[in-house]
């Protein structure tokens, strides 16, 4: 009985995302099932008394043979995230990621992104913005959220960054409030200060509901008040351990202030921010967790999972995630050389939007709420168009010169603006969707063309000698079949949005 299968369906692992999107998977009515807001709302109630799980992690990291997201569950788990080549993931909260846009784009903007729906929406930066690494916080604005299920509803952006005024002169930090629910930045908030603050390394941690703390790559601390948009710098914790600013990261302490951790040798010493007479305060050693973890001497902690109480540490070979509650260090994946990451923290659930293969979502709908700025958003939209106009271009120009891959990349972010700006069947699309297929269909037909004699093997690897086995070639024509068939179906999928575009299916 479809009650009975529910009732079951509710009982998989929270911590095994993947096991949920199997069962998506098995038929349409486990689909409808798991995929209603009604088996979400149960789930997440089920389990109330748990922190949500880790699901993964974005990154800054540019190796092509890494994903976007990397997962930290247990079975193969993915999230269609941006493409990290045109957007840098600032910050994770509440259900949603932030990103902004490529500094070499002649218009920047921030992309907020919900990773259980997949939703999309571009913000402009406030105009003052001018500067090289910014930093900027998510947050939920609705009255009485527990955060557990807040994707959708009314948030916050604050963005933060310094301007160099003169050499001789102090240096201006700023911040803004943006608004959702208005669709406008809210009036800029500056301090100068003797030092320029570049925000690359870290991400941000919310206390409570009314304070932002931000850590600069020189190892100040900017504090923000949602309240009354104050600006503060501190110090971080001294030295006395032998460590350096860049070892340091902060972290919610157990009473739910202002933390920092750091990684030295074998051990985990934590900070917190004690406040006495109301204006005064000092770092007091929290807690110091010996770590029995690979033979190698730690290094920097590289982010805090708020709402899961973990970070992630890594040494010279493993990034491991450490659950501060129970001490207990699980390995994540290898340390590929990461400087900063944005954990994912929620209950995941199949949603009811499909996706075609690879991840990568076929129409950016739900749409969210588009932002108003003023008069600025004819502005905005339309340098954004002329961006993909000259995306578009460039990726003729590789199908040209035969970089598919180069091309394919182009087309995608393309469409990302024009399904964004006129609807995923609109006919400004069509051309778009009809060279994306395209690409995708000749660089299968380039991978299948190969799978006789070149067998699966890391990028920027030298070509391997044909004294291969039999069971290392047929390894890799499977590996070339499964990604012809992989990006043929694609294309299919591709093709199917342009007839329908031209009204050619129903």
């Amino acid at each position: 009985p479809d009650d009975v299968v529910e009732e079951i369906l509710l009982r998989l692992p929270p911590d095994d995302p993947a096991c949920l999107f199997r069962a998506s998977l098995v038929c349409k009515a486990w689909r409808s099932a798991v995929s209603h807001p009604h088996f979400r709302r149960r789930f997440i109630g089920l389990h109330r008394h748990r922190a949500p799980p880790v699901l993964g992690f974005l990154h800054n990291w540019k190796d092509e043979r890494l994903p976007d997201f990397v997962p930290t569950t247990a079975s193969p788990f993915s999230l269609a995230a941006p493409d990290r080549r045109f957007w840098r993931p600032l910050d994770c909260r509440h259900g949603r990621a932030l990103f902004l846009s490529d500094d070499r784009q002649e218009t920047q903007e921030l992309l907020l992104w919900e990773p259980i729906t997949g939703a999309r929406q571009g913000i402009p930066v406030p105009s003052a913005f001018r500067c090289d690494w910014p930093t900027a916080a998510v947050f939920c604005a609705a009255d009485g959220c527990d955060h557990r299920d807040c994707a959708g509803g009314p948030f916050g952006v604050v963005f933060v960054f310094t301007l160099d005024i003169s050499p001789n002169a102090d240096v201006v930090t700023s911040a803004c409030l943006y608004s959702s629910e208005t669709g406008t930045w809210g009036k800029l908030n500056s301090r100068e200060y003797e030092f320029s603050m570049d925000f690359e390394h870290h991400s941000s941690v919310l206390v409570g509901r009314s304070l932002l703390y931000f850590l600069s790559d020189g190892g100040m601390i900017l504090e923000y008040n949602l309240g009354s948009g104050e600006l503060a710098v501190f110090r971080p914790p001294p030295d006395d351990y032998g460590s350096d600013n860049h070892r340091f990261n902060l972290m919610l302490a157990e009473d739910g202030g202002l933390g920092v951790a750091e990684a030295i040798d074998f051990q985990l010493i934590l900070w917190k921010r004690e406040v006495s007479d109301g204006t005064n305060a000092r770092w007091v050693l929290s807690r110091i967790v010996d770590l029995d973890i690979d033979p190698c001497t730690l290094v920097p902690v590289l982010g805090f999972a708020e709402g899961a109480n973990a970070v992630f540490v890594k040494t010279v070979g493993s990034l491991f995630m450490i659950e501060l509650q129970s001490e207990q260090a699980k390995r994540v994946c290898h340390n590929h050389g990461f400087c900063n990451l944005i954990p994912v923290v929620s209950f995941y659930t199949p949603h009811s939007r499909l996706q075609v293969p690879g991840g990568e979502h076929q129409d950016p709908a739900p749409r969210l709420n588009l932002l108003r700025r003023g008069g600025q958003q004819g502005v905005w939209e339309e340098k954004s168009l002329e961006l993909a106009q000259l995306l578009f271009d460039k990726g003729c120009k590789a199908i040209n010169e035969e970089d598919l891959a180069h091309a394919a990349d182009c087309f995608r972010h393309v469409l990302e603006i024009r399904v964004r700006r006129y609807g995923g069947l609109a006919p400004e699309c069509a051309s778009t969707f009809y060279r994306y297929g395209g690409a995708l269909l000749c660089k299968a037909q380039e991978a299948a063309n190969r799978s006789g004699n070149v067998s699966k093997r890391a990028p920027n690897e030298e070509s391997i000698t044909p004294t291969t086995n039999k069971d290392d070639c047929e390894e890799g024509m499977l590996y070339h079949l499964y990604h012809f068939h992989h990006y043929r179906l694609k294309y299919v999928t591709v093709f199917c949005i342009v007839l329908q575009v031209y009204g050619m299916v129903s």
